[in-house]
């Protein structure tokens, strides 16, 4: 299962780990969700030390209970407030510390971040449809699978790669996924760390 639980002290964000939550294709195809509104929504589900980082989707807060609860709750909030379905991946501090540690193209993020991904899965991807998945025929690109994280090195750029995000939740067996460069995973990790204090 991807999501995890971590638990909270008696007074809500009391001994809580810090969470990052990933909204899947907003602000793009008429789907907008501002950054204030998103914080608004996650601070009215009793979330605290809210913080977004740029303008995809990106929040890293202080649960008001269990972590696993963050993305259905964020979900099914940003849903009734915009009309559309938002899905919501998640992962405690500690998890997305093990996400950067496991980055198979350490040298290249560090070249150009721009051009290396992770893909954030709602559930571990389907082994076999995995297996049968040939990235070649689309291009040059590197795609590492681990666990419920998919890492892949564009080296031309994500723009005009047909190895689309679309691409990659077929081959993960109709998973949902969201994905992020790492210049934003390190971001969301110093800002997760920032409420571990």
């Amino acid at each position: 299962m991807a999501q995890e639980q971590a638990g909270t002290g008696p007074d809500g964000d009391a001994g809580a780990e810090p969470v990052v939550a990933l909204l899947r294709a907003v602000n793009v195809g008429g789907r907008t969700v501002r950054a204030a509104e998103l914080r608004e929504t996650a601070e009215a589900l009793g979330h605290t030390r809210v913080t977004s980082y740029v303008t995809s989707g990106n929040l890293v807060l202080l649960p008001a209970g269990a972590a696993d609860e963050v993305g259905p709750g964020l979900s099914a909030a940003l849903e009734q407030r915009y009309g559309f379905a938002v899905p919501v991946v998640t992962r405690t501090a500690s998890r997305w510390d093990r996400v950067v540690a496991a980055l198979p193209f350490a040298e290249a993020a560090r070249e150009d971040p721009a051009h290396v991904v992770v893909v954030t899965w709602d559930r571990t991807p389907d082994a076999a449809s995995v297996r049968a998945f040939d990235p070649t025929a689309l291009g040059d690109e590197l795609v590492v699978w681990h666990r419920d994280e998919t890492y892949v090195l564009y080296p031309h750029g994500q723009g005009r790669s047909r190895l689309t995000l679309a691409v990659l939740e077929k081959a993960a067996g109709g998973r949902v996924g969201t994905a992020r460069n790492w210049r934003t995973a390190l971001a969301l990790q110093a800002l997760a760390h920032e409420r571990l204090a």
